[in-house]
């Protein structure tokens, strides 16, 4: 039987019905949405036999690494619901792959209140281990082994990921050593938490050779625009030769997935060259976007991550990939940005690359009028940003508000219906070069100022619940119809939520509109 057994949180198991920023539901707090509502928006990947048919891309870059040394049938990379069904006395290791197994992401603990509810995020991987380890009874000598871009958070919290049967987290890169890791655990000669401190060589990442969620596709690896909160900027940049990438892609279609997710930490630095100015490399970019589109099969791709300085750098670059890709008004580009916050000195003191060619004090320049170039092309931004940065204050919560109001009211004045972004508030959590520093605690720091900022992402988001273009949504009439009701109702809940919670702290979310916001937002040369 099965040798080693590998699988996802649940999670990380669903494409949500293709809708950009349902995912982030993963991080509801369970007791305030219903099982069945989180059930009915997030269902599960197919299976064969509890063999799941897609799954998360980390998870099939493990795969592929463990095959180069097992042979197939000592593998199997199980869904969640199932896999029990493959944990028998041959098993010696059980692999996890997790995104926030504590619900102690940024997202998380938004929107748990700091850990005060359970993040469906958590819920499901408690279900998880707990069939994992009621199968284990059977398979005494089986390791439960955690990995992915969540791992961090189980030596956070040693106590709680002893009391959950895990015996071994590994966190770092580890395709080309997760083989000998395995090994050694199953000899008993490794500690509780293995740090794989070293990445490796682009030929030592091995491709992918089953699909994965949404067809998603790695196309280059780290950042380089050190962020000081950012884990990805530990790690060198390394990019994906186009043939790896058409490789990769054509796994996804031989099981007939037109669309792809180009994945990067940003994708406007894919074989960046100017490592001082950060403009792009245009032709390189293209290039990538060209040679996606021409593999027979494909009918769209979609970047996954950028940040925005690039737009108005190089627009012609964002109009280019809008043509490659076929944008238009029936099909969007949806791309994950960091806002992050509308504070120049934030910006100067935490993250000064974030906003190269320019300088930290163009910064809400460059969002206002990025996001027009983005929308202008069909681009579909979906920006976070990070409320209660070490040395946060009320004066940069205030310049937060106040951006959220240019973008607002100004892009709408002068795009009108092509005006769409959404905005959702993250707690601080210590990643990267802050891990030293300590959770933001909504309870302790909480002020005006951070209210209004929660408050008016929230209710910029019932506005574009209201305005988002209905082709966003691939769904057939009926479920649109009940999608669009569940997130009209379920954020005018939030957003009343929201209002009344500041109530009790004293805070008035109406003054929040009041703030004395410039009319015009200067063009960036």
């Amino acid at each position: 039987m099965t040798r080693i057994v590998l699988t996802a949180d649940p999670t990380q198991m669903s494409e949500y019905w293709g809708i950009p920023l349902l995912p982030f539901f993963s991080c509801a707090p369970a007791e305030k949405v219903p099982r069945f509502v989180f059930d009915l928006l997030s269902p599960s990947v197919k299976h064969e036999g509890g063999v799941a048919t897609t799954a998360p891309y980390g998870l099939r870059k493990l795969e592929a690494s463990l095959l180069g040394d097992h042979q197939p049938q000592d593998i199997v990379v199980a869904h969640p619901d199932h896999v029990d069904k493959f944990i028998d006395e041959n098993t010696s290791i059980i692999g996890i792959s997790t995104m926030d197994p504590l619900g102690l992401g940024p997202v998380s603990m938004m929107f748990t209140d700091g850990g005060k509810f359970t993040a469906y995020s958590k819920k499901k991987f408690l279900e998880l281990t707990a069939r994992v380890n009621a199968a284990r009874k059977r398979a005494p000598q089986a390791k439960v082994v955690i990995g992915g871009s969540g791992a961090w958070q189980m030596e956070a919290r040693e106590k709680e990921s002893k009391q959950l049967g895990v015996d071994h987290v590994v966190i770092g890169e580890c395709d080309h050593v997760i083989s000998q890791i395995y090994g050694e655990i199953e000899s008993n000669g490794s500690p509780e938490f293995i740090h794989v401190l070293r990445g490796p060589r682009i030929e030592d990442i091995p491709d992918i050779v089953n699909p994965t969620v949404h067809g998603l596709v790695e196309v280059m690896r780290g950042c380089g625009r050190n962020c000081q909160f950012c884990e990805p900027n530990l790690r060198v940049a390394k990019y994906y030769p186009n043939e790896k990438i058409v490789r990769e892609v054509k796994v996804n279609t031989k099981v007939g997935n037109p669309n792809v997710w180009v994945h990067s930490e940003d994708i406007f630095l894919y074989k960046l060259e100017d490592k001082r100015g950060f403009m792009p490399n245009h032709d390189a970019v293209v290039e990538l976007f060209r040679t996606i589109m021409s593999i027979p099969g494909i009918s769209y791709a979609n970047p996954t991550h950028g940040t925005v300085a690039p737009a108005p750098a190089d627009p012609q670059l964002v109009s280019d990939i809008s043509k490659l890709v076929r944008a238009r008004d029936s099909r969007h580009i949806g791309i994950q940005s960091g806002l992050e916050t509308g504070s120049c000195e934030l910006i100067r003191k935490y993250m000064p690359l974030k906003v190269k060619p320019y300088s930290p004090d163009e910064w809400q320049e460059v969002i206002y009028n990025g996001t027009r170039i983005f929308n202008e092309n069909y681009w579909f931004p979906a920006y976070t940003l990070i409320v209660g940065l070490p040395g946060e204050e009320r004066e940069d919560s205030i310049e937060t508000v106040r951006l959220i109001d240019r973008m607002e009211s100004g892009l709408r004045k002068e795009i009108g219906d092509r005006a769409h972004f959404t905005v959702t508030p993250l707690s601080f959590v210590p990643l990267g070069v802050l891990k030293r520093e300590g959770f933001f605690n909504i309870d302790d720091g909480m002020d005006e100022a951070r209210f209004w900022v929660i408050y008016r992402s929230w209710r910029h988001t019932v506005l574009e619940l209201h305005t988002m273009p209905p082709t966003l949504m691939k769904l057939n009439p009926v479920l649109k119809s009940i999608f669009t009701m569940l997130c009209w109702f379920g954020s005018q809940k939030i957003l009343d939520a929201i209002k009344a919670w500041g109530r009790t702290m004293g805070y008035d979310a109406d003054k929040s509109l009041r703030l004395g916001v410039p009319e015009k937002v200067p063009v960036l040369a």
